[in-house]
């Protein structure tokens, strides 16, 4: 059994460790049926029971507790320590492992001293959001470290969510497959009522006093909605309880057990939940999609209450304190959960929140980060990974492993070549000296241009493709069930996000990373510009065609310089960088599809900021509240690492303040920056708008970093006209001018209509939208309607689906039904019917705008060739530059590459 793998797993002491250990031990038997799988825990926990139960052979190790501050303890640590280290060893030696799993508690610090004396890999979880001391002290050398929770400072963690018990993952099986059958089931075993709504009260498997105290003093305001409670008070904890309903009407309808093995016969029926917030709880209760009342532990170092931050901040749950958890306060906040009409409806919009932050497939995602650190005959003879959902990502989780060097790629495939991101950064690639190929569904002409720089390109996807190349690069657009992507998994070559490569192009020169919600495009095309006219030489990978004075710089550009990129954090993909410098516009919640929560997509930034060098620079906007909460979240623990923090903005505590912009007689748009630390500068930019005098103050505090002179900076921002799709002039018929912009969040749409006001010249604003992605269409209706109220007129069409699957509950009426001046806005959801109607609404004089991510720039030539049938003015094509006779174009933030 050479070939099979052969796992050590440690964790023990409490269901919080034990519990993710086996469900991940299972996971790994179910795909190895041959492996070879052993726990290491202690006598006297819970381990020592449940590890037997589940088939496994347990190791014991004698309790070694981490002194947390200097006690006679101390003095025994050593000896008890060895004691342990050598028991750990043994287990090891005992099944020949490969791998050491570890999940915390006193039985994972012997385990990794011990695998590291034995040389082999270590992967840590950690089920808290806060970890503990074993696991914090693990990581620093594990060769993968996965988290439940976004934000927890683990180094190089990636998000995995909790492997979640084989009985909650059976449950949710049981439900996709009979929801009615399944919650019958869990009903009568427990005695309930199926078609009453069920309170589950719990205070963990001790019970908490206070938890029990409050609800069945409102116990009375309960019953009364007709719902029935499940109460698991605890052992030795129910007479309370039972004294406490004596004389309540409808009491019969109030269950009370003081410990319940079986729980998932009580989540089967629960609607809502009142308990503790561990992780175990909050990571079952999301993934069931059942909304909660959430009563932090009040005691330990805080982790309850970041458990639940997330699953709270999206709306599928409540948090209140333990101390303000009275009978008054239930009765005021959990009726209106329970009963029938408004009730129901509450409990649905909560359920649905919770479940789309909630993580099902936590085992297997932990299972795959072993399988990588099996020795390479292992992996090469290990059964096939279970088959991929037909939709789901070719890679899971860009960004999140180890860097990856330009030399370890060889024969490079990309996948999608044609696309905005994919073809910046293959002719880098070939301009590197490596063989790149690549394919895409269509031909058009970024292909002409890549077989140019000597790409070998394909038109259309086969499995044939992959052949012969070394690494597969894809990016998040690119579905795991792609021929091409299947076939790299097939052979093992290794299948990269877009991201891995471009961090490679990156690893060995001075580096500017540009993120944000918006603006990124528009500031990484003046860095790269402005050091282009240095003379720096840079290479540059941005998602829109970059132009200057002198000409089209294009997307891509290799040089021997600085390296300037526009980072995406739209799926994270922007934590595989490690620059000298990190430009963040602002962290204006975007991509809830892939974060879930504002608090997980800031996190993300957090860790963007914490993978700046050394003695590098993190430049961050001080007009924008979340820039600003990142800032005072990292600013210290960068300063330890010598990484300086420069903000900017008109805000009074901008170390760069951004004076009052607006346009001088030549036609230029002037602002003054004043640093604090050196004289003011006065650029006069080609670029109107005072979101772009902003994008332009971050360009200059990246380029003084660089080493670019004051002036010199300054020469170079006004010498950038703009980039393709950012106010791009398509042509002007019948006196209206049309202008296409990729604009596709609501800031961005307010910030776009603001611009188009400086310029339209007394004519009206009229606007063609085509939403992007039904998840952000979905979040941001609102917004996006009341944005689009700036316009004089505005027509929507269907939603651009990119990478997601349709919603037919999801279409742009949602966006057109939410513009607050009634008639302004009109849906047509077929594209060329709906260009063809915003035509018809236009006059001389107006300005009239193609909005958004997707295809509706194709829909600016259907727009001019409507109001001008007979063709006589012809429209600019698609990324040419403004005419010299066009009024200065305004630029607005951009967004992230496809």
């Amino acid at each position: 059994m050479a070939d099979a793998p052969a796992v050590l797993l440690a964790g023990g002491g409490t269901a919080g460790h034990v519990n993710p250990l086996l469900a991940v031990a299972d996971e790994l038997r179910r795909r190895h049926p041959r492996g070879r799988f052993a726990v290491l825990g202690t006598a006297e926990g819970l381990e020592a029971r449940l590890v037997p139960e589940h088939g496994y052979d347990l190791a014991v190790v004698p309790r070694v507790p981490l002194p947390r501050r200097p006690t006679p303890d101390w003095l025994r640590l050593p000896g008890r320590l060895r004691a342990a280290v050598r028991a750990a060893e043994d287990a090891i030696d005992a099944i020949d492992a490969q791998v050491v799993v570890g999940f915390g508690g006193y039985v994972a610090t012997p385990a990794y001293l011990a695998a590291r004396r034995r040389g082999i890999p270590v992967v840590v979880h950690e089920q808290n959001a806060r970890p503990g001391l074993a696991n914090r002290l693990g990581a620093r050398r594990a060769a993968a470290v996965a988290v439940t929770f976004e934000g927890t400072a683990l180094p190089g963690a990636q998000v995995t969510g909790l492997p979640l018990r084989t009985a909650v993952q059976d449950l949710l099986t049981a439900r996709a497959s009979d929801p009615a059958a399944t919650r019958v089931a869990g009903a009568q075993a427990l005695g309930l009522d199926p078609d009453l709504p069920t309170l589950l009260v719990t205070g963990g498997s001790l019970g908490a006093v206070s938890v029990n105290r409050a609800v069945v003093g409102a116990a009375d305001a309960l019953l009364a909605t007709g719902a029935q409670v499940l109460h698991l008070t605890g052992r030795g904890k129910s007479a309370d309880v039972h004294a406490a309903l004596v004389g309540v009407p409808g009491a019969e309808r109030y269950h009370v057990v003081e410990y319940l093995t079986a729980m998932d016969r009580a989540l089967a029926v629960a609607d809502v939940v009142v308990g503790r917030s561990g992780a175990g709880t909050v990571c079952e209760l999301a993934a069931l999609g059942i909304p909660a009342v959430y009563v932090p532990l009040p005691i330990g170092n805080g982790e309850q209450r970041l458990n639940a931050a997330g699953v709270v901040a999206a709306g599928g749950g409540v948090l209140v304190e333990d101390r303000d958890l009275t009978p008054d306060w239930v009765r005021a906040h959990v009726p209106v959960l329970l009963g029938a009409g408004d009730a129901a409806q509450a409990r649905a919009r909560m359920g649905e929140a919770a479940a789309r932050v909630g993580v099902r497939d936590g085992a297997a995602r932990v299972a795959r980060l072993v399988e990588e650190q099996l020795p390479a005959h292992v992996r090469a003879t290990a059964p096939s990974a279970p088959p991929v959902a037909p939709h789901s990502p070719a890679v899971a989780d860009p960004g999140e492993r180890g860097p990856v060097a330009l030399s370890d790629l060889g024969r490079v495939h990309l996948v999608g070549v044609g696309g905005a991101g994919m073809s910046a950064v293959a002719p880098l690639l070939a301009a590197r000296g490596l063989h790149v190929s690549g394919s895409d569904a269509h031909d058009g002409p970024a292909l002409v241009g890549l077989r140019a720089a000597g790409v070998d390109v394909h038109v259309g996807h086969a499995a044939g493709h992959v052949e012969e190349v070394d690494s597969l690069v894809v990016s998040s657009a690119v579905r795991a069930s792609n021929p091409e992507v299947v076939r790299a998994r097939e052979r093992g070559i290794p299948v990269l996000h877009r991201s891995e490569a471009l961090a490679a192009l990156m690893a060995d020169r001075d580096a500017v990373a540009v993120a944000g919600a918006h603006g990124k495009t528009t500031t990484s095309g003046m860095v790269a510009a402005a050091l282009v006219h240095a003379g720096t030489d840079p290479s540059f990978a941005i998602g829109g065609v970059v132009r200057a004075t002198a000409g089209t710089l294009g997307g891509a550009r290799h040089g021997d310089g600085p390296f300037v990129a526009e980072a995406d954090e739209s799926d994270g993909s922007f934590l595989a960088y490690e620059p000298l410098v990190a430009v963040v516009t602002n962290v204006e919640p975007d991509h809830l599809d892939h974060y879930g929560t504002r608090e997980r997509f800031e996190a993300a930034f957090e860790r963007f900021a914490d993978r700046v060098r050394d003695g590098g620079l993190l430049v961050a906007c001080a007009d924008d509240p979340g820039a600003v909460r990142l800032v005072d979240a990292v600013r210290d623990r960068l300063a330890v690492r010598g990484v300086d923090v420069r903000t900017y903005g008109a805000a009074s505590r901008a170390d760069v303040r951004v004076g009052e912009s607006g346009r001088t007689p030549d036609g230029r748009w002037q602002v003054v920056l004043t640093p604090r630390d050196e004289p003011s500068v006065t650029l006069r930019l080609q670029v109107a708008g005072a979101h772009n005098a902003l994008d332009a103050a971050a360009a200059w505090c990246a380029l003084r970093r660089l080493g670019v002179g004051s002036s010199e900076a300054a020469a170079g921002l006004d010498d950038f006209v703009g980039t393709g799709r950012r106010f791009e002039d398509r042509g002007t018929a019948a006196g209206v001018r049309v202008v296409d912009d990729y604009a596709h969040h609501p800031t961005e749409v307010a910030a776009l209509l603001r611009a188009a006001r400086q310029v339209v010249d007394g004519g009206r604003v009229l606007a063609l939208f085509q939403p992007h992605l039904y998840s952000r269409t979905r979040t941001f209706a609102q917004e996006f309607g009341e944005a689009f109220d700036l316009a004089d007129a505005v027509v929507v069409t269907d939603v651009y689906a990119a990478r997601e699957d349709p919603d037919p509950a999801v279409t742009g009426a949602l966006v057109a039904d939410r513009v607050p001046t009634a008639g302004k806005a009109t849906f047509v959801p077929d594209r060329v019917a709906a260009a063809r109607a915003v035509a018809a609404l236009a006059r001389p004089g107006d300005l009239l705008l193609t909005v958004g991510a997707g295809d509706v720039t194709e829909l600016a030539d259907v727009v001019l060739a409507a109001l001008a049938p007979s063709g006589s003015v012809p429209p600019a094509s698609p990324g040419a530059s403004t005419s010299d006779e066009a009024p200065p174009v305004p630029e607005h933030p951009g967004g992230a590459l496809p």
